[in-house]
C-alpha cells in the first residue's frame, strides 16, 4: 500500500530520559551527539509530528525509522507509542554502524492511532574508549 504521508523531526530535538547517566548530550546543527557514561544503559525519545486526519481520513502507521551512528555503544531496543500506548517494540537488537544508518521498524498491523507517534529507543554504552550514538534525524510513515 503506498504511503499517505510522511513526517520527520531533527536529531537534535532528541530528549534522554535520564540525563545523570550522560556524559554529555550535545545538539549540533546536524544531528545530537550522546555521550554515555561507562557501562551504562539510557532511554532516549523523539516525538514525531503525527497527521492524525488527512483528507478527511483517518491514517494509520507503518513504520517508523531512525537515522544514526555509533562508536562503542549501540541502540538495543525500540518501542514506539500512540500517546501512552504501547503500539510497536522491537526488543533483542546490537545496532551499532560505524557509518550513518537507515533503520526502519515496522508496526505490526498498521494500526490507526489517536494521540500523536513517540519513538522510544535504548542505547548500551560500552565500558571505555569513546561511547557514543549520533542521531541525525527520526521519522514515521503513514498509511490511508
Amino acid at each position: 500500500m503506498p504511503i499517505a504521508h510522511a513526517m520527520w523531526i531533527h536529531g537534535h530535538s532528541l530528549r534522554v530520559e535520564y540525563p545523570d547517566r550522560m556524559d554529555d548530550a550535545i545538539r549540533k546543527g546536524s544531528r545530537i551527539q550522546l555521550d554515555g557514561k561507562a557501562n551504562s544503559s539510557n532511554w532516549f525519545h523523539m516525538a514525531i509530528p503525527t497527521p492524525v486526519i488527512v483528507e478527511d481520513n483517518n491514517l494509520r502507521i507503518d513504520s517508523v525509522m531512525l537515522r544514526f551512528r555509533t562508536s562503542g555503544a549501540a541502540v538495543t531496543k525500540v518501542n514506539v507509542y500512540d500517546g501512552e500506548n504501547e503500539i510497536a517494540s522491537h526488543h533483542g537488537l546490537s545496532l551499532n554502524p560505524e557509518d550513518w544508518a537507515f533503520e526502519r521498524f515496522d508496526v505490526p498491523g498498521h494500526p490507526g492511532f489517536r494521540w500523536g507517534i513517540g519513538i522510544s529507543f535504548k542505547g548500551e554504552f560500552g565500558s571505555r574508549g569513546t561511547r557514543r550514538i549520533e542521531v541525525s534525524s527520526g521519522g514515521g510513515d503513514f498509511l490511508p
